[in-house]
């Protein structure tokens, strides 16, 4: 009589165990763990470029500043530092400056650089205790041309374990509008026009 153990047998049992964990294996998809590096990476790339924010929008439109005039640009720029930022409490020093970027994000030529001015520059401090900038006073001048800028800011830093870096931010598109004529003098508005009439017709 044929043994026919090694067909029923255990030994079989683990055999065709262990082709299923193989075809398991074999059909089960990719390993993710190359796409995890990626994203990380990724995450941690986006995070760096994330170590300072622009707390508010500029407005869209904004009015150049004419001689004479204080007309700044709003709301006034504030840069503050992430407080999820890795820089968090490792700051030792940090300066901001700011320029006119064309709107593809590209710095005007420096004759138009001074169309940009305030009353105490354009270089600020971050406080350190406060995490952020105060209010940057800037304005444009009347002389420059009507056009789309962004403000650009260079900001730059200095760690508690001597490592100096140095980051841009680039703020939302502004247009620039053209001054309000102011009325001329000696021509009567539509009211005054009109309160005439009303003494005219009450002489009658």
């Amino acid at each position: 009589m044929q043994d026919t153990s090694f067909v029923t047998g255990p030994p079989l049992q683990l055999v065709m165990q262990w082709i299923d964990e193989m075809w398991a294996e074999e059909c089960a998809p990719p390993a993710t763990e190359p796409q995890d590096v990626v994203v990380e990476n990724l995450e941690d790339m986006l995070f760096c470029q994330q170590d300072f924010q622009l707390l508010e929008p500029l407005r869209t439109r904004q009015r150049k500043s004419y001689e004479g005039e204080s007309r700044f640009l709003t709301p006034r720029p504030v840069i503050a530092l992430n407080p999820n930022s890795p820089l968090a409490n490792r700051l030792r020093r940090c300066t901001v400056s700011v320029k006119l970027l064309d709107i593809h994000g590209s710095p005007l030529h420096c004759q138009e650089q001074m169309h940009l001015y305030g009353p105490y520059g354009k270089e600020t401090l971050l406080s350190i205790p406060h995490s952020r900038t105060a209010p940057i006073s800037v304005k444009i001048s009347g002389k420059c041309d009507l056009r789309a800028l962004r403000l650009g800011f260079t900001i730059e830093y200095e760690t508690d374990d001597g490592y100096c870096g140095r980051t841009y931010l680039t703020s939302n598109e502004v247009h620039l509008a053209r001054k309000q004529c102011p009325p001329k003098r000696g021509t009567p508005s539509r009211g005054s026009h009109v309160n005439m009439l009303q003494r005219n017709v009450k002489c009658e």
